[in-house]
C-alpha cells in the first residue's frame, strides 16, 4: 500500500503498483462489506443458479406459447380463407348453372371452415390455455427464486453507501485525500487563498462535484451543465419534376421527364446544451505564472512521426522566440525540445516560474503521460491561471463520478461485486489521470500552502456547488415549468440561499422552453425555369421559467442509517416524492417561490437527525 509520500513518478507508480492495488482493494472492500452484511455467498450462488435455470424454463415456455399463438393464427387464417372461398364458389355456382358443382365445393369449404372453428374452440384453445398457464407458473417460480436471491443480498444492498469508490482510492493512496462532500470550508479556502470563483453564470448549473486535497493543496472535480442560445441552421428539400419536348433529326417528337431536388436553409435561434467536467487544483507554487496547453494528438505515434512533429514544432518555437524578443517579451525555449513540442505551453508569461515548475523530472513525467496511449493518452487540456490549475480530459466528460447507488444493487453477489470493482477501476483510473498532469509536477506536491483558518462566515451551511448538484438529481417533474417541452433538459440555477438553523433554503430559477413546430417556405429557382417554395421545417423556442424553493441539509449520516432510521420520521414533515439523499447530504422539495421552510419544520428535521446521531 502506498503511504502518504508524494507521487513523484505517477505514471510508473500507477502501471507498476497502484493499478493492481486499487483493483485488489476494491475487491477486498466489497468482500469486507459482504462479511459485515453476513451474506451467505454459497446460498446466493445456489439461488442464482436455480434462478438462471428457472429463466431458461420461462424462455422455453414463452417459445411454446409463441408456437401456440402461431398455430391459432394459422387456424384463424385457414378459417377465413375457407369461408371466403366458400362464398366465392357458391356465388359462381349459383350465377352459372353450367358449373353447378362449384356449389358442392363451396359446401365442402364451409365444412372445412366449420372444422377450423371447432379446432379454435377445442384443441387450439386448450393448447393456448395450457401454454399460458405453464408460462405463468414458470414465471411465478422464477420470481419466487429471484425473491430468494434478493433476500440473500438484502442486507448488503442496504449497506451500500455513497463515496465507496472514493474510500477505496483513499485507502490505497492516502496522499489523495477525498472529501465526503464539498464543504464551505474547502470552498472558502479555494476562493480566499487561491482566487477560485463560484459558478454564478445564470446559464450554468453544477451537476456534480468531488473535492479533496493533496498535501494540503485543495482540488475539486466539477461537472457543469451549460446552456447557450444561438442560431441553428435548418434544412429542407423539395423534389420537382417537369417534361421537355424534343425533336430528333427525322422530325419525330418525344418528351423527356426531368427530376431535381431543391435544397433550402433557414436560420432561427435555438438552445444548445452541453456538459463540461474539469479538475481545479489550488497551489501557491509559481503564483504569477499563466499558460495553457491542448492535446498534441501524438499519443502512440511512431518514433519517426514524433521526430517529424518535434522538428516542425521547434521551427515554430524559434519563430515565436524571435517575435518575443522584437516585441520586448520573454519567451525562451527549454533545453528539452521534445517536451516543448509535446506540451506546447506557448503562451506562458513567466519564464522563471515556468522553469521552477517544470523541472527535468516534471518534464519526463509529463512526456510519459503524453506519449503513451494507455489508458487515455494525451486527451487533456491544462490551464494555469496564477494559483489555480485546471485540467479537462476527454475521458472524464462522459463518466459519472457520483453514480446513483441503485447501480450497485443486484440479486447476484458475483455480478454485484464485478460491477462494483469495475466501477471503482474506472472511477479511480479516471480521477487519477485527471490528477496525473498535476502530480507529475513535484513542486505541486512539495509546496504546501500556508495555514488557513476558516472564519465560518459562509452564507449557507452547504456550498452552492452541492446545492445545485443535489437539486439536479431530484425528480425533474417537481421543477418543470408549465408548457415546457419534456424532451428538453431543465437549467436549474441557484438564485440565493439562506440558513435556517442547520438547514438551507435555496431559491432555484428553472429555465426551459416551449416548442412550436414551424415551416418556412424559401423560394428557389428550379431547372424548369420557375421558382418553387421549398418547405423548411423548424422549431420555435419560447422561454418558459419558474421559481422553486428547496430545502437542503448536511445530515452527516451514512446512507444505511438515513434509510433505516431517519427516512420514515422525515416523511411526517416532508413530501416523500421530493426527498433525495446522497453522500450524507439531504435535499427536499418545498414548492414554488411562496413555499418556505418554517423554523418549526427545520427544527423537527434537525431533531430527527440529532436523535439518530446522538448529537
Amino acid at each position: 500500500m502506498a503511504d502518504e509520500q508524494p507521487l513523484y513518478h505517477p505514471r510508473q507508480l500507477f502501471d507498476g503498483m497502484l493499478k493492481n492495488q486499487y483493483h485488489q482493494n476494491a475487491d477486498i472492500y466489497f468482500e469486507e462489506l459482504a462479511g459485515k452484511a453476513n451474506v451467505d455467498k454459497n446460498m446466493n450462488a445456489l439461488h442464482v443458479k436455480q434462478y438462471n435455470a428457472a429463466m431458461e424454463e420461462v424462455e422455453a415456455a414463452r417459445k411454446k406459447l409463441g408456437k401456440a399463438k402461431a398455430g391459432k393464427g394459422w387456424t384463424i387464417a385457414g378459417m377465413i380463407i375457407a369461408f371466403v372461398a366458400m362464398i366465392v364458389c357458391i356465388v359462381i355456382g349459383v350465377l352459372n348453372s353450367s358449373i353447378w358443382w362449384m356449389i358442392l365445393i363451396g359446401v365442402a369449404l364451409g365444412i372445412l371452415g366449420g372444422f377450423f372453428i371447432f379446432l379454435l374452440a377445442t384443441s387450439v384453445k386448450k393448447a393456448m390455455a395450457i401454454a399460458k398457464q405453464e408460462l405463468a407458473e414458470k414465471e411465478a417460480k422464477a420470481q419466487k427464486i429471484l425473491g430468494d436471491c434478493y433476500a440473500d443480498m438484502a442486507t448488503l444492498n442496504a449497506m451500500l453507501d455513497d463515496n465507496m469508490a472514493a474510500e477505496v482510492m483513499e485507502k490505497t493512496t492516502p496522499i489523495i485525500d477525498l472529501d465526503r462532500s464539498f464543504s464551505p470550508e474547502r470552498l472558502c479556502y479555494l476562493m480566499e487563498r487561491f482566487g477560485m470563483n463560484e459558478e454564478t453564470d445564470p446559464n450554468t448549473s453544477v451537476l456534480g462535484v468531488v473535492s479533496g486535497h493533496i498535501q494540503g493543496n485543495p482540488f475539486i472535480l466539477e461537472k457543469v451543465f451549460r446552456h447557450e442560445v444561438k442560431d441553428k441552421v435548418y434544412e429542407g428539400s423539395l423534389t420537382i419534376t417537369w417534361t421537355t419536348t424534343h425533336h430528333d433529326s427525322k422530325g419525330n417528337t418525344y418528351t423527356e421527364t426531368h427530376t431535381q431536388t431543391l435544397h433550402a436553409e433557414t436560420t432561427h435561434p435555438a438552445p444548445f446544451y452541453w456538459d463540461e467536467t474539469r479538475l481545479i487544483y489550488g497551489s501557491e507554487a509559481a503564483p504569477h505564472l499563466h499558460f495553457s496547453r491542448r492535446p498534441s494528438g501524438m499519443s502512440g505515434k511512431s518514433d519517426k512521426d514524433n521526430e517529424k512533429f518535434v522538428r516542425e514544432r521547434v521551427k515554430e518555437l524559434d519563430k515565436l522566440e524571435e517575435k518575443a524578443v522584437k516585441a520586448g517579451r520573454t519567451f525562451t525555449k527549454l533545453g528539452n525540445d521534445e517536451f516543448e513540442a509535446f506540451f506546447g505551453a506557448d503562451d506562458r508569461d513567466n519564464e522563471v516560474e515556468y522553469r521552477l515548475l517544470f523541472t527535468a523530472l516534471a518534464q519526463r513525467n509529463i512526456l510519459d503521460l503524453i506519449k503513451k496511449p494507455e489508458p487515455y493518452g494525451d486527451d487533456w487540456i491544462m490551464v494555469k491561471d496564477g494559483m489555480l490549475t485546471s485540467v479537462a480530459s476527454k475521458h472524464s466528460q462522459t463518466f459519472d463520478y457520483q453514480m446513483p447507488i441503485d447501480y450497485f444493487k443486484d440479486y447476484d453477489f458475483v455480478a454485484a461485486k464485478k460491477r462494483f470493482v469495475a466501477y471503482c477501476d474506472d472511477y479511480i483510473r479516471g480521477l487519477f489521470f485527471d490528477l496525473a498532469p498535476i502530480i507529475s509536477i513535484p513542486m505541486y506536491q512539495i509546496h504546501k500552502p500556508r495555514d488557513y483558518i476558516y472564519g465560518g462566515q459562509y452564507r449557507a451551511n452547504m456550498t452552492s456547488f452541492e446545492h445545485e448538484a443535489l437539486i439536479n438529481r431530484m425528480d425533474a417533474r417537481l421543477f418543470r415549468p408549465d408548457k415546457a417541452d419534456e424532451s428538453l433538459p431543465l437549467l436549474l440555477k441557484e438564485m440565493n440561499a439562506k440558513k435556517i438553523g442547520d438547514n438551507d433554503e435555496v431559491a432555484v430559477h428553472v429555465l426551459s422552453y416551449k416548442t412550436t413546430p414551424r415551416v418556412d417556405y424559401v423560394s428557389k429557382m428550379g431547372g424548369d425555369g420557375r421558382f418553387h417554395d421549398v418547405p423548411v421545417h423548424w422549431t420555435q423556442y419560447d422561454e418558459v421559467s419558474c421559481n422553486r424553493n428547496v430545502g437542503l441539509m448536511d445530515s452527516k449520516q451514512s446512507r444505511p442509517t438515513f434509510t433505516n432510521s431517519s427516512l420514515e420520521n422525515l416523511k411526517k414533515y416532508l413530501n416523500d416524492a421530493g426527498i433525495h439523499f446522497e453522500r450524507g447530504l439531504f435535499s427536499f422539495f418545498l414548492g414554488d417561490e411562496k413555499a418556505h421552510l418554517s423554523s418549526s419544520v427545520a427544527n423537527n428535521i434537525q431533531g430527527v437527525f440529532n436523535k439518530k446521531t446522538g448529537e
